[in-house]
C-alpha cells in the first residue's frame, strides 16, 4: 500500500507555526488539510507546545486514487475518477462501465468503500478528512431526486393542510430535506423517531 505523505512541525506559537510550514512547503492554505494539537509540559513552569499536521490535497488525491484503484481492482472492474478539492472536503466520483456493482444495494457498497477510505486516511494522518464518494454520480442524481420529492410534498401539504410524513432516511437525507424546504412558504419540517428508522414530517405552518 502506498505510504499517504504527511508533514509534521512543532512550535510555540500556533499562527507562526502554520505559517512556517506553509511557507516551508511552499503552499497556500487552500492548497492543504491541516490539524493542530496543543500539549502543555513541565510541572512548575508550564510551557504550551503546538504540533502540526499538514497534508497537501494534492497527495491526499494521489492516495485516494490508488487506494481505491487498488480495491476496486480486485472486484475486477476498471474505474477513472473524478475529483474535485474543495475548502472543507475533497469529493470523488467514480466513473465505472459496471458502476451497479461499485454503488451495491442501495448504496451499500460505495459507503462500505468511502468508510474504508476515511479510516485508511484516519490512520495516517489521526484526524479526519472528510471524503465523499459517489459512483457515476449516483448519489448527485440522488440528492436531487430526494429535495425534489421535498419539494413537491411540501406543495401538497401547503395545498391540503394535512402534514406528511416521508419515508425514513439517513442524517444525510434528512438534512437535505430540512434544507431544501427552510425557505419554503406554508411549512415547516421536524425530524421524529428513533435511529435507524428516523424520518421527516413537513407539516403546514399554523396561520
Amino acid at each position: 500500500m502506498q505510504a499517504l505523505k504527511n508533514h509534521n512541525f512543532e512550535g510555540k506559537n500556533k499562527d507562526e507555526l502554520l505559517n512556517s510550514a506553509l511557507k516551508q512547503l511552499n503552499a497556500s492554505l487552500d492548497e492543504v488539510f491541516y490539524d493542530v494539537k496543543e500539549k502543555t509540559t513541565g510541572s512548575l513552569f508550564k510551557t504550551k507546545k503546538f504540533y502540526l499536521t499538514i497534508i497537501l490535497k494534492e497527495d491526499l488525491v494521489d492516495y485516494i486514487k490508488f487506494y481505491l484503484k487498488e480495491i476496486i481492482e480486485l472486484m475486477g472492474l476498471k474505474t477513472e475518477f473524478e475529483i474535485q478539492k474543495r475548502e472543507n472536503y475533497i469529493k470523488v466520483n467514480m466513473i465505472s462501465n459496471d458502476s451497479s456493482i461499485l454503488i451495491g444495494k442501495n448504496g451499500r457498497t460505495m459507503l462500505a468503500l468511502q468508510t474504508l477510505l476515511k479510516q485508511s486516511i484516519f490512520n495516517n494522518l489521526n484526524f479526519k478528512v472528510n471524503i465523499i464518494l459517489d459512483a457515476n454520480d449516483y448519489k448527485e442524481r440522488k440528492n436531487h431526486k430526494i429535495e425534489r420529492l421535498a419539494v413537491k410534498l411540501a406543495k401538497d401539504v401547503r395545498k391540503t393542510g394535512f402534514e406528511i410524513k416521508m419515508d425514513s432516511m439517513n442524517s444525510y437525507e434528512r438534512r437535505l430535506v430540512h434544507n431544501a424546504l427552510t425557505d419554503f412558504n406554508g411549512v415547516t419540517t421536524i425530524s421524529e423517531g428513533e435511529e435507524p428508522n428516523r424520518y421527516v414530517v413537513i407539516k403546514p405552518v399554523e396561520k
